[in-house]
């Protein structure tokens, strides 16, 4: 798939002054635009297709090209598994370091360095910005009896799960233990898709999943009713006031602290990054196309299109609330961590 052309002088001068405005070395622009030119770009997607996280992908693929100096071909590439684990570990230790290849974060994904051994430090990684920050909700198929929380903790409800590194399996295990809820939680789902299809089959009964991947991926739920959203999480949306919060469910103290870990992920949101190690130039040239990218008329009406809402955010704000979820006592990430269960939780230093 080629995505691309136009304005490379502007996109030149642009990237010069941002390497300037940084401090740099001095580059010059078209050093970037060489390397760029007749060549790939991967962006990575965390997840299988057919999900939100694949449909964003998507999107940003059809149009960063044309902002990226050299206008290169863009491709997609999806590694599912782990809830995200999988392509953070991919991006840390085994991708390009050249800035050929970027990824789409699985925002429960950002803290798993703090409650389990994996092989990838979020803040490491070189931010481009986010997306989109996006509402999350607790739902279920609408044959589903229970609906309110006191209805959740006498019914064992069975809810799909791509793994353990991802928030709809986090949720629900929190809420088991701290709300005494009874969600049987079924992991090993590639991505949101997979998890859709098993509603539909009865295979499972519900999922956590963002709003915005319900009206993209699956609107006619919404419109027919056939899901029923039990609590939403992060950002406020209108159309949702009436859903309760499920943030003030959780008693103040230790478990109102492990659940604003997990919050953490609706604060990163669907953020993009290039690996470490990556040239100062190019991370600066992706950061200007990525800004650009969010601004661009064809890509808004894209999103319209889909019914996703545009909330992005820069680098900078992404390293912030990484950085600031890493100062969380790591005694809360232990707890949080032996709950879920996760195989090598890291022992208190």
């Amino acid at each position: 798939m080629v995505y691309s052309k136009s304005k490379r002088f502007l996109l030149a001068v642009a990237v010069t002054g941002a390497l300037s405005a940084a401090g740099g070395i001095p580059v010059k622009a078209d050093d970037v635009s060489d390397f760029y030119h007749n060549r790939d770009v991967t962006v990575v997607v965390p997840a299988g297709p057919a999900g939100s996280f694949h449909l964003i992908g998507q999107i940003v693929a059809r149009h960063i090209g044309k902002h990226i100096p050299g206008h290169p071909t863009v491709i997609i590439q999806n590694r599912p598994g782990a809830g995200g684990v999988t392509a953070s570990n991919y991006m840390a230790n085994a991708a390009p370091r050249d800035g050929s290849v970027i990824a789409e974060m699985n925002p429960g994904t950002v803290i798993m360095p703090m409650m389990r051994e994996v092989k990838f430090d979020p803040r490491k990684f070189a931010w481009l910005g986010v997306f989109t920050v996006r509402t999350y909700t607790i739902g279920v198929w609408h044959t589903v009896k229970a609906t309110t929380l006191d209805d959740l903790r006498k019914t064992e409800v069975v809810m799909g799960s791509s793994g353990v590194g991802s928030l709809n399996y986090q949720l629900p295990i929190l809420m088991n233990h701290v709300l005494g809820t009874r969600f049987k939680v079924i992991s090993g789902y590639k991505g949101g898709g997979s998890i859709n299809l098993a509603m539909e089959s009865g295979e499972v009964q519900g999922r956590g999943n963002f709003y915005s991947g319900y009206t993209a991926a699956k609107p006619e739920w919404l419109r027919d009713k056939l899901v029923r959203l039990l609590f939403t999480l992060g950002p406020r949306r209108p159309e949702l006031a009436h859903i309760p919060r499920l943030r003030p469910l959780f008693p103040e103290g230790e478990a109102r602290q492990m659940y604003d870990l997990l919050e953490v992920a609706f604060n990163v949101g669907q953020a993009f990054h290039l690996p470490p190690g990556v040239p100062h130039a190019r991370v600066v040239a992706m950061r200007a196309a990525f800004d650009a990218m969010l601004k661009d008329p064809e890509l808004i009406a894209d999103c319209d299109r889909h019914r996703l809402t545009l909330r992005s955010r820069d680098h900078k704000y992404v390293e912030k609330v990484v950085d600031d979820a890493f100062r969380i006592s790591p005694e809360v990430a232990h707890k949080l961590a032996h709950i879920l269960g996760m195989d090598g939780v890291k022992k208190k230093s």
